[in-house]
């Protein structure tokens, strides 16, 4: 699961692609690629943010490429995601 790519719903209803570093009952840790390779090195990094599990969906590659066309939440279809 570390290191995991997913697509998490952000402030404002914002898709994000980013990478899991945790997981507990309260939520899902999300970092980005930089961070993560940071906190596996035991480096200084800024810490992983926690998202409620509702807003973390599986990584989907043509799903990703489109976030770049979406201005935050207009026309971005949650319900196309699978719950991670």
């Amino acid at each position: 699961m570390q290191g995991d790519l997913v697509i998490v719903r952000a402030y404002g209803g914002k898709p994000l692609v980013r990478r899991i570093w945790a997981e507990d009952e309260t939520g899902i840790y999300i970092t980005d690629d930089n961070q993560l390779k940071r906190l596996i090195a035991g480096k200084s990094a800024i810490p992983p943010i926690g998202f409620p599990k509702e807003d973390v969906f599986k990584y989907d590659p043509s799903l990703a490429a489109a976030i770049d066309d979406v201005s935050g939440n207009g026309g971005w279809d949650w319900n196309k995601l699978t719950p991670f």
